[in-house]
């Protein structure tokens, strides 16, 4: 739209500027053409003027040539005025040659031909008068001869008056012309700057429309969902937003819903997009028609929907909500050959004057939706905003963006406590067990027990899994020297990491950036997360250990089926559960339980480690019993792995989310 609309634009102003520049062009050209003719004009007339002015001088030159000669007494003085008198009929004939090479009218032609027979009739007359006077004819035969050429010079006077008044009149027509010119050229002006600023008011017009047409489609693009039709959630959470200020400024009761549709997923990756957004289409039509014609339905993102129902008590919202539902599992969808069902499930909060702001609202009614969701599918879920469940979803939440906002500020600390070897022959390098710590803004020091069930509800884990194998590897890497004792790590994975072919390849990638060696890296997994994607663990183990990393089953007999799936879990390390450890003194059958463990992990040729020491007599027993590694709080209590030193008592290291 940007790009048509200033291609419009620019096309006018192009427009308008070309109008402009012909305006001005045709202007110069006619002022330049009308300032040229008028000086030509002028030049010529001015001329021609000149020439005329100066046959009559001639004229009057020679008259008065005559008469000097005739009252002169001295010859020399007579012959003198005689040359003269010859000279001004060659001043005569050139200013008459003149006079005709600057071209005339038909009227200046006629005064001339005037002139000429004039002349030819004069010059006789004048001459033959000199010649008397030359000769000292009679006083009676000179005055006849002069008087008969002072007539025809008289003549010839008012001929060449009348064509200097002739050239006057030119001068003046000219000068009238060019005013008329000028007349003519200006309103031509006014006509063409008239059409201008007329085709620049059309222009304008026209822009202005398209642009406002532009306008409001971008107005509706941009509070209309392009798919269904409906609002989307900007211009729903303004509805919402004005119906919370209604119910605050006077009595109202409105009521909202949130509303997430079940199996539409299975849908769309089964039948592909173009299905999914067939269905999305048809779903808006069949919620449309089951709701008031008041009442404001939007797409939120996804499969998911807003409704407002303005002016509605709860329970008739309640009403609308179960209608929705029936509609929605009553509807059947059609791809090609295939019929498919759906679900929704539909959270609903009541709007009145105790809603507090459009976030609580949407909060309230987004975590009555997921409780609704929890509680099977199709299921109607009404939250108030004190209810319990509400408030422990809206914690929950929270984690969210603490757990995002740790990740991203880097708000973790890594802890260490050490693994002592049982033996000799496994005092190989420095062990340590490295423990997760989250730091809160406040500097307090918060448990992984504490953050890691919402982080793993909420698909979290990966990214913390991500931020400690980075600063693992990296730590790892930088204490490896030549000159330090070994040190083996062990990084506890989470379920949903292990189960990631991307994960898988992050690993190997940082591995080989960070340079920490693989053989000193040994993954833990518990035996619930181990298990319940098994294939893919398995696929994942073994991709690693090809690299050179090992791998420790944590938490293990705390399952049913530890023992079944022992055998085809490629692990190196078997940690005992610490429940059946702390009690093996007292408790027959945690004894026999850590006893069969360790057995069975001998044979499988697995090493075990038993957490959860609290003295020295059950790590003696433990020792006794055959054990490879002991950790717990008989030997050292967890310290912040920046205080850690090669001065101290070599160990093994294990890094774990746990603890």
């Amino acid at each position: 739209m940007k790009d048509k609309t200033r291609t419009l634009i620019t096309l006018g102003v192009m427009a308008v500027l070309g109008l402009m520049f012909a305006l001005a062009s045709i202007a110069l050209v006619q002022m330049h053409a009308s300032n040229t003719r008028l000086e030509t004009l002028v030049q010529v007339t001015n001329a021609k003027t000149a020439a005329a002015n100066e046959m009559r001088d001639a004229v009057r030159q020679r008259a008065d040539s005559l008469r000097k000669m005739r009252l002169a007494s001295d010859i020399f003085d007579r012959d003198e005025e005689f040359q003269s008198f010859t000279g001004y009929a060659g001043n005569y004939r050139v200013a008459s040659e003149r006079l005709v090479s600057l071209g005339m009218t038909m009227q200046e032609s006629e005064i001339h031909e005037q002139l000429r027979q004039l002349t030819r009739l004069s010059q006789p007359l004048s001459d033959s008068a000199s010649m008397l006077l030359m000769d000292n004819a009679a006083d009676a035969d000179v005055e006849t001869a002069m008087k008969d050429a002072a007539k025809l010079q008289a003549l010839m006077l008012k001929e060449l008056d009348t064509l200097v008044a002739l050239e006057q009149e030119t001068s003046e027509q000219a000068l009238a012309d060019s005013r008329a010119h000028y007349i003519r050229t200006r309103n031509l002006l006014i006509i063409l700057a008239c059409v201008t600023l007329l085709f620049c008011f059309l222009l304008a017009r026209v822009i202005s429309r398209y642009i406002s047409s532009k306008n409001r489609q971008l107005n509706y693009q941009s509070s209309h969902d392009a798919l269904t039709g409906l609002i989307n959630r900007r211009e729903f959470e303004k509805r919402v937003e004005r119906a919370i200020r209604h119910a605050q400024e006077q009595p109202a009761a409105h009521t909202l819903m949130y509303l997430d549709l079940d199996r539409f997923k299975v849908i769309n990756d089964l039948c592909g997009h173009a299905s999914g957004d067939k269905l999305l289409q048809q779903l808006a039509g069949l919620m449309l028609g089951s709701i008031r014609h008041r009442d404001t339905l939007g797409r939120l993102g996804g499969d998911e929907f807003g409704l407002l129902l303005e002016n509605c008590p709860l329970d008739k919202g309640v009403a609308i909500a179960n209608k929705l539902l029936r509609s929605i599992e009553d509807f059947h969808f059609s791809w090609n050959e295939d019929t498919f069902t759906l679900g929704v499930c539909i959270g609903v909060v009541p709007i009145d004057e105790t809603t507090a702001d459009i976030a609580s609202a949407m909060s309230a009614a987004d975590s009555a939706c997921y409780i609704a969701k929890e509680s099977g599918s199709n299921q109607v879920q009404v939250a108030y905003l004190g209810d319990r469940q509400l408030q422990q979803r809206r914690s929950e939440m929270q984690w969210i963006s603490r757990l995002t906002r740790a990740v991203e500020q880097n708000q973790f600390e890594l802890y260490y406590m050490p693994i002592i070897p049982c033996t000799d022959s496994n005092a190989n390098g420095k062990y340590l067990d490295l423990l997760l710590r989250m730091v809160d803004d406040d500097g307090s020091v918060i448990s992984p027990r504490i953050f890691m069930p919402p982080a793993e509800k909420y698909s979290l884990v990966t990214a913390i899994d991500r931020w400690v194998i980075d600063h693992a590897l990296e730590w790892l890497a930088s204490h490896c020297s030549a000159h330090n004792w070994p040190i083996t790590i062990a990084i506890n994975l989470s379920g949903q990491t292990i189960s990631s072919q991307e994960m898988m390849k992050y690993i190997i990638a940082r591995a080989e950036q960070t340079g920490a060696p693989p053989g000193r890296i040994i993954f833990a997994v518990t035996e619930s997360a181990a298990i319940t994607n098994i294939s893919a663990a398995t696929v994942f183990m073994l991709t690693l250990r090809g690299r050179g990393f090992r791998f420790m089953l944590n938490d293990f007999g705390s399952g049913l089926s530890s023992f079944t799936y022992l055998k085809k879990l490629p692990v190196d390390f078997l940690k005992i559960d610490g429940t059946f450890v702390r009690d093996i003194l007292s408790d027959p059958v945690d004894y026999a339980m850590v006893r069969s463990i360790n057995e069975l992990g001998q044979l499988l040729d697995k090493q075990t480690i038993a957490e959860h020491v609290e003295t020295l007599a059950v790590a003696a027993e433990l020792r006794a019993m055959g054990i490879d590694y002991l950790q717990g709080s008989a030997y050292a209590r967890p310290e912040a792995l920046v205080s850690f030193t090669h001065a101290r008592k070599p160990q093994l290291v294990v890094v774990s989310h746990r603890g």
